[in-house]
């Protein structure tokens, strides 16, 4: 799928003109489709000229299709259009009450969702993304890389803010506000959740390697090391010769919310490790988490940790004031962030 997106945009980003001047465009495109790495594809086209007010080239244009990743380029498209190329997602924090001479915070810490889908180490001094061919979407093979940078770069830095306007405790809850839209659940295909809160992409990177020796437990590394998710180690060294074939066996939701998965299978000896990733089925309560886990790194005592449930969104809401703003994320230009 990821080709057949780099083909449409190679075809859309083609100059008609030098395309005229050499070839026709039912040529140049049929030139793409007949080679032998799309022998068993099949293509649905169709180029619309705003200029003319028809289509230029159409093939199987009637046909239905699953469209995969290129259906982005419809919802990319939209956003540009209605919220513009410069528009910047912006990650505020509130506090629900006063701060005591002490540093006490007497109320809840609330993260107002946004809808940022980079709350990442993708940020690049200079406030560019930085992005991997092969990232964290598409674990389990050995060119997969992590996203670049610290994975709770933005969480950190919030709770830096947090902690450079002198509270030194807060007494109430750490709470993300999801009313942005509504926290979705696990999509069938990806196991993503859909969520206003986007924290690395709302995966947790597991790196996972062979032991130095047959059948003993495979070695493992998650990045954020976070209590949202603990790893039960239950898979083992393979024989050299085998494939990774690495598992989530079981994702138990515990009483307080954090969750226990089971890592299952076996991977070959003396290969090198590879990333996996363990997309979080509740970003809400994973950002919440890290936060307050980043909190309690720069010196903040959090008393209440997370909320239960229900969480009064309307309620909260009376506190999103600039009187109470406490911290903010700026995004880049959602022309770089997408």
């Amino acid at each position: 799928m990821k080709r057949l997106l780099s083909i449409t945009l190679l075809l859309l980003a083609s100059p008609l003109a030098s395309i005229a001047q050499s070839t026709t465009l039912a040529q140049r495109i049929q030139s793409i489709m007949d080679r032998p790495e799309f022998r068993h594809a099949i293509f649905g086209v169709e180029f619309y000229s705003l200029d003319a007010g028809k289509p230029i080239y159409s093939i199987n244009a009637d046909k239905l299709f699953t469209p995969g990743s290129t259906t982005k380029l419809l919802t990319e498209g939209t956003a540009l259009a209605l919220l513009g190329a410069d528009f910047r997602f912006h990650t505020r924090v509130y506090r629900t009450g006063a701060i005591n001479v002490d540093g006490t915070l007497d109320g809840d810490l609330v993260l107002v969702a946004s809808g940022d889908p980079n709350l990442s180490g993708r940020i690049n001094a200079d406030g560019t993304l930085s992005f991997e061919n092969e990232d964290h979407s598409y674990d389990g093979d050995p060119n997969t890389r992590a996203v670049p940078g610290d994975p709770l770069l933005v969480i950190r830095r919030l709770a830096q803010q947090v902690a450079d306007k002198q509270i030194k405790k807060i007494r109430g809850h750490v709470i993300v506000d999801i009313s942005l839209f509504r926290e979705g659940a696990r999509e069938l295909g990806t196991g993503v959740v859909m969520s206003p809160i986007v924290v690395n992409d709302n995966i947790v990177d597991v790196t996972i390697g062979p032991a130095a020796t047959e059948g003993a437990p495979v070695v493992f590394k998650p990045s954020p090391a976070t209590s949202y998710v603990t790893f039960v180690n239950r898979a083992t060294t393979g024989k050299p010769d085998s494939e990774p074939e690495i598992r989530w066996s079981g994702d138990a939701r515990n009483a307080n919310g954090m969750h226990t998965v089971t890592i299952t299978g076996t991977f070959p000896a003396g290969k090198p490790a590879i990333l996996f990733k363990y997309s979080v089925p509740e970003p809400s309560r994973f950002a919440e988490t890290v936060l307050v886990e980043a909190l309690r790194e720069k010196g903040v005592t959090v008393e209440m940790g997370t909320p239960g449930e229900p969480r009064d969104f309307i309620k909260l809401a009376a506190s999103y004031i600039h009187d109470q703003l406490v911290a903010e994320h700026i995004s880049a230009p959602l022309k770089e962030e997408i």
